[in-house]
């Protein structure tokens, strides 16, 4: 089956069946050539054997030697290739045969039916018999009407028939030396074309084949490249494109090894950051307690009010990145439970009205009906959706657009489909270069943040088996797309 279905072998098959079916048409019209061409010798050889026949016959019969016509049929019919010569009467009675047990007989159907058709000089070919047979008529002449008398018009009917089993033999010779001359040409025209494949297509695709199942191994192996055809310029690309992977890789594994040693960075910088955000946790609610206490002893009006309200912000402010930085460092397990997401939604917007407004927002919703319900952790998620609704906010500080839109996703393959959320805000977007950076812990381009809002809730995604992506025009605004897939039915 290998060598049926390799490349040389369908070449060779396709090939040698054209220059089968080429050579084996020429061949036959050749022979049918070459057949018609000596059927064609024949029948003038037959004519001009009939008509030496009827003439020795008429010059016997003139000079009243009625008896020598019968020596002179049996004499020429003995020649090798004539089969029967005979001379029949009008009414189909045979009045002389070089065969003289057929003499008092009736001719032959076909041959009767041909005198009486008239078909006389023309050479009939009886293929199935292998006669060539030809007719000429005994006209009764006036030299022959002293014997004869004038009442008819023939004397009788002269009959020739000529066997073609030379001819055919020939033929047949002939059909054998050019059908093996058709056969050595396709096999010599096919075997030279199977070692030029060899030589020049196969052995050089087998060489690339090899290399690409080294290159499996190891990017290192290239093609020697001996020719400048389709396939020399093939391993000439499939060499470029191992280079190019081979660079790829190497970027690739120094990025990875960036990408390890900042993980193992950001590890010991989340256990660290945990430890002092649960040591400054507690401190700072005592310090929020006690500046409200100290806030209520001052009166209303007094400066100093303004002064703690602004500490209280900023307790409020640090209390917040502590929250944040356990969260990173120390994730809670999801409480998973049926939750509908538009309800979900519809909470959050309401919870974020006044910083609409606030803002000069105007908040849509675009909610699907008849979303099913999903298994999801609704404070986590919460709290994922709540971090990309407040980046909205901040990035129109002049106020725009805000929009959430829910609806299904059809499955793909095997997948059971999902519910799309979709975050689109009308703000300042986000440059090219970070957009790739958004969900990394601890990047922010604002001057107060921990970086980690986006962080989290990519984490709380991936957590419920979603994903998350971004698109952004600066100047024209961003748009968040979560996908959380429908339960499966198990």
């Amino acid at each position: 089956m290998r060598l049926v279905s390799s490349l040389k072998s369908k070449i060779i098959l396709a090939v040698s069946a054209i220059l089968a079916v080429i050579i084996g048409t020429g061949t036959w019209i050749n022979i049918g050539y070459q057949r018609s061409q000596m059927e064609s010798a024949l029948e003038d050889n037959v004519l001009i054997i009939a008509n030496t026949i009827e003439k020795s016959l008429d010059n016997a019969m003139l000079d009243g030697k009625s008896k020598e016509v019968q020596h002179i049929l049996e004499a020429v019919g003995t020649y090798h290739n004539i089969q029967e010569l005979k001379i029949f009467s009008p009414n189909g009675v045979i009045l002389k045969a070089s065969k003289p047990g057929l003499i008092g007989r009736k001719v032959d159907a076909t041959t009767q039916k041909w005198y009486l058709e008239g078909k006389f000089k023309r050479p009939i070919k009886r293929r199935d018999e292998g006669v060539f047979s030809v007719l000429f008529p005994i006209e009764n002449t006036e030299r022959c009407i002293h014997c004869h008398g004038s009442k008819v018009k023939l004397n009788g009917i002269l009959s020739v028939d000529v066997s073609m089993a030379l001819t055919q033999e020939k033929v047949g010779e002939l059909s054998k030396t050019m059908v093996l001359w058709a056969f050595g040409i396709t096999a010599t025209l096919a075997l030279s074309l199977g070692l030029f494949l060899t030589r020049f297509v196969t052995n050089p695709i087998q060489d690339l084949i090899s290399i690409m199942e080294r290159a499996e191994r190891g990017l290192e192996a290239r093609v020697q490249v001996k020719s400048s055809d389709d396939i020399g310029r093939l391993g000439e690309a499939f060499n470029s494109l191992l280079s190019k992977l081979e660079r790829a890789r190497r970027r690739v594994e120094r990025y990875h090894y960036e990408q390890m040693k900042r993980a193992d960075r950001l590890a010991s910088i989340g256990e660290m950051a945990a430890g002092i955000a649960h040591e400054i946790k507690n401190p700072l609610a005592g310090i929020a307690g006690v500046i409200q206490v100290l806030k209520k002893d001052l009166p209303v009006g007094e400066p100093k009010r303004a002064v703690l309200d602004e500490v209280l912000s900023q307790v409020e402010r640090m209390d917040k990145a502590v929250r944040n930085l356990l969260s990173f460092a120390r994730p809670p397990e999801p409480k998973m439970t049926l939750v509908d997401v538009n309800e979900l939604i519809a909470k959050l917007l309401d919870f974020l009205s006044p910083q609409f407004a606030k803002h000069g927002i105007a908040a849509d919703r675009k909610l699907s009906t008849g979303l099913p319900w999903l298994v999801l952790d609704p404070d986590l998620l919460q709290q994922g959706l709540l971090n990309i609704a407040l980046n909205a906010i901040k990035a129109m500080p002049g106020g725009g657009s805000f929009t959430i839109e829910t609806r299904t996703e059809k499955p793909e393959g095997e997948g059971p489909g999902a519910i799309k959320i979709i975050f689109s805000d009308t703000g300042e977007g986000i440059s090219p270069e970070n957009l790739g950076r958004i969900f990394s812990p601890f990047f922010t381009t604002r001057q107060q943040g921990t970086g980690l809002g986006l962080s989290i809730t990519q984490r709380i995604v991936e957590q419920h088996n979603g994903e998350i992506s971004v698109m952004s025009t600066p100047g024209r605004g961003t748009s968040f797309t979560i996908s959380l897939p429908f339960p499966v039915n198990e």
